[in-house]
């Protein structure tokens, strides 16, 4: 049988009240006379659906066996909330070498992010809009990759490695993978980043800080802030840029306005609009 860590069962505990919760929209909003669901309900299905999935990677990413995952999320399709101590029938052990590969692609996949962001930049004018979208996305990213390495308890050396993984500086390695796609997959890699539906993406991190990981946990594992990362990515794109130079008087004071370096637990309503009522604190995993 698999025994969660009080982390794991946090995560668990959203993945199958959420299943729980659609499973009930579903049968309260059909009637004999109108079997197809109203708009409203399916955009609430939308945006909880996206959100359980990433659960689930966070989930999986700390080590909680896929068989656990499907198992959990049955029950909760099947109209069950999530009962502490509930048996979760599996023997199934993910070794660590497995999770510390899956953190790595997830340092790397942030690195990129950073140098999707300064190539954007260098293009020419950004509205600010977007980037604003995109250090929202950038900053809970960061927020999460952090808390993930917490969870793992990552040692110093871990750490090192899953940040500079090759004698290449990050950067250079960021810049060359970067600086090879075509710009139509550019563009499309920064829609897909500014156009994340936020609440999906922070909502995880958010039931990891309910379970005790602090702002200082996150730091420790990072050893550079998102908007730091961006302008060094930037930098390896260019000799000698400033931050100015690089992203445009307009990102400059875009960044000036909104408190560089400053990176909390994510507020899911931080650009995002409200949160769903299906999606709420009890839903997620914290203690009512």
């Amino acid at each position: 049988m698999f025994e969660p860590t009080p982390i794991q069962a946090k995560l668990l505990k959203g993945i199958q009240n959420l299943a729980s919760d659609d499973h009930h929209l579903i049968a309260n909003s059909r009637t004999p006379d109108g079997p197809e669901l109203a708009p409203t309900a399916l955009a609430h299905l939308d945006v909880s659906r996206r959100t359980r999935e990433e659960l689930e990677a966070v989930a999986a990413a700390v080590g909680v066996p896929g068989s656990v995952i499907a198992y959990t999320r049955a029950a909760g399709e099947r109209g069950h909330r999530w009962r502490p101590g509930q048996p979760l029938l599996s023997s199934e052990v993910i070794d660590r070498d497995t999770l510390l590969a899956g953190h790595r692609r997830s340092v790397w996949q942030l690195q990129q992010m950073a140098g999707i962001g300064a190539a954007i930049a260098r293009q020419g004018s950004v509205a600010r809009e977007g980037f604003e979208a995109f250090r929202r996305v950038m900053g809970v990213s960061w927020q999460r990759v952090g808390a993930l390495g917490h969870v793992l308890d990552l040692t110093a050396t871990e750490r090192e490695y899953a940040w500079e993984p090759t004698a290449r500086p990050w950067t250079e390695r960021v810049a060359e993978a970067v600086g090879k796609l075509e710009p139509d997959v550019l563009t499309g890699a920064w829609r897909g980043i500014v156009e994340t539906n936020f609440v999906t993406v922070a909502i995880p991190v958010s039931v990891l800080t309910a379970a005790g990981v602090t702002a200082d946990d996150i730091s420790t594992q990072l050893p550079v802030l998102p908007d730091r990362m961006v302008e060094l990515a930037a930098a390896a794109m260019q000799p000698h840029p400033t931050l100015e130079a690089a992203f445009g008087a307009d990102i400059g004071a875009a960044i000036e306005a909104t408190a560089t370096g400053t990176h909390t637990a994510p507020d899911p309503d931080d650009g995002a609009g409200p949160v769903p009522d299906r999606l709420s604190e009890h839903d997620l995993g914290h203690d009512p």
